[in-house]
């Protein structure tokens, strides 16, 4: 597979804790050992019912001054020579595709290559063609996109042998709050912290957003419809993709 170098519009949230109050929540967020979250949506038949793969996972260790997560809508589609995925469980990306636009249709070879089918599928999605042998086992398959400068799994799929998916991402993101040990590629059904959804366009490049204290959770400074607050032990499936 190859494709022309592509290049996508660069989408940003954006903490600032150089200054108080600010500078004083993230501290107490290092104390209390909190992480931050993220979720994309996306959308296709048997996505696995377990919870969705956690995009990104930061420790508030690790931040300081002016904290920018950057997302270019860039995708590989990703396998995994495993199914029946439980909560909790990591996906391992162990095999990927080269990055490739929406609109691509590409085929999994027996040997887990990849080939191009055609660059003119649906605009809006990615679709997976199985050429494995009809014996072949039911695997785990999806697509992975970039934040903070690496591609992570967002979305998991199972796929039989001679099978196909259809994959359709979109911009919605999820980030919340949480003492946790959850990980990069870690499955998770539900919030387990305060949070907040909102949505990248060509009107919303960029999010500035603050964290609160009591509960821990995250705010923006001006009203907007595509921001909205989000609960503990709210699906997170749901509240990206309906």
């Amino acid at each position: 597979m190859e494709f022309e170098v592509l290049r996508a519009t660069e989408y940003n949230a954006i903490f600032n804790f150089e200054y108080p109050p600010q500078f004083e929540i993230l501290e107490e967020l290092q104390i209390n050992g909190y992480k931050l979250l993220a979720y994309k949506g996306a959308t296709g038949s048997n996505q696995i019912k377990s919870g969705l793969p956690t995009w990104s996972s930061e420790s508030f260790i690790e931040m300081f001054g002016r904290v920018e997560i950057d997302h270019q809508p860039l995708y590989k589609v990703y396998v995994y020579e495993e199914n029946d995925l439980d909560e909790y469980s990591l996906i391992e990306m162990q095999f990927q595709s080269d990055i490739c636009p929406l609109g691509t249709i590409i085929q999994l070879n027996p040997d887990y290559s990849f080939s191009l089918i055609s660059e003119n599928g649906n605009k809006d999605s990615i679709k997976l063609i199985d050429n494995r042998p009809y014996d072949s086992k039911k695997i785990t398959v999806g697509l992975a996109s970039m934040i903070i400068g690496k591609f992570s799994p967002f979305c998991a799929f199972e796929l039989c042998a001679q099978g196909e998916v259809i994959m359709k991402p979109n911009n919605k993101i999820c980030l919340f709050t949480a003492q946790t040990d959850i990980c990069r590629n870690q499955i998770v059904q539900n919030l387990t912290g305060m949070g907040c959804t909102f949505e990248f366009d060509e009107m919303h490049k960029q999010f500035n957003l603050k964290m609160t204290r009591m509960p821990w959770g995250i705010s923006q400074d001006l009203p907007d419809k595509n921001f909205k607050l989000r609960f503990p032990n709210q699906p997170i499936n749901s509240i990206l993709n309906k």
